[in-house]
């Protein structure tokens, strides 16, 4: 059984869809410097405007894990008290030619599983505890060589970076207020970046890229029927992440990809 090829999602849209209004105000802002100060006043917007693009990449590219983590509030794994989590990250990670993520575990009685990494060496994976309560180990290790496809799939670092450069935005958009004033002409292209990320079929490509991980795929359908009857929304959903989880954690932005039902994994499952 193999797994139906994509390509990784482009960083490229993402990128774009921050920059422009970031370039746009600073254009505005190196013309009214030149109609007051003239040439030089052009040419100190102008570099000012370059030098807000440049930041505006650096925090784009960096530090987004560390921010969702931060905002999440998981906590490292305790290698004793979740050494099967440990055990069949090690061995999946043999498996997959992926490097172990960070593990951490966040307190909820929800079953999800979030996965979250600017590149493969620096991914981090979150399971909620009720995940942890609610599956035996062949489930939890469909779960977590799902977490691993995606890493391998190669559409983290556009995933992970689509937190801050779209989807904060949008959220701003949504809230109203002056921020809504800075995001609203670019409300298009922020919509068409967020689609970028995950194609229709997207979640489906993944799950099955899981099941031929571990080549059971009643593994990865039994886990989902179990997500099913728990509850996947979390207690604290974050919109900005909301793309980031497994399954849908009770929160989504504006311009969000609409996401695939479990019940239509669970069929896509069991035709393979």
């Amino acid at each position: 059984m193999t797994a139906t090829a994509e390509q990784p999602s482009s960083t490229r849209p993402l990128l774009v869809a921050s920059v422009v209004p970031v370039a746009a105000f600073g254009v505005v802002v190196a013309a009214l410097l030149f109609i007051g100060f003239g040439l030089p006043g052009l040419v100190a917007g102008l570099v000012l405007a370059a030098v807000a693009v440049w930041v505006r990449i650096h925090r784009l590219t960096t530090g987004g894990r560390d921010r969702v983590l931060a905002d999440l509030g998981a906590v490292p794994v305790d290698a004793g008290a979740h050494a099967q989590l440990v055990n069949l990250a090690e061995s999946l990670s043999t498996t997959s030619g992926v490097p172990v993520p960070d593990l951490f575990v966040l307190d909820d009685p929800a079953a999800n599983l979030l996965v979250v990494g600017e590149r493969p060496e620096r991914a981090a994976m979150v399971v909620t505890t009720g995940m942890l309560g609610a599956l035996d180990r062949i489930r939890l290790e469909a779960v977590v060589a799902r977490g691993f496809a995606e890493v391998r799939q190669g559409d983290l670092r556009a995933a992970t970076i689509a937190v801050d450069a779209v989807a904060r935005p949008a959220t701003s958009l949504s809230r109203g207020g002056p921020g809504a004033l800075l995001v609203r002409p670019f409300g298009g292209l922020l919509a068409s970046a967020y689609r970028s990320i995950a194609g229709s079929d997207h979640e489906l490509v993944i799950d099955r890229a899981a099941a031929s991980l571990t080549r059971y795929p009643p593994g990865l359908i039994g886990a989902l029927e179990v997500m099913e009857r728990t509850g996947t929304a979390i207690r604290r959903p974050d919109p900005l992440s909301a793309h980031l989880w497994m399954a849908d954690p009770g929160a989504s932005v504006a311009g969000m990809a609409p996401r695939s039902t479990l019940d239509l994994r669970i069929e896509a499952l069991r035709l393979l």
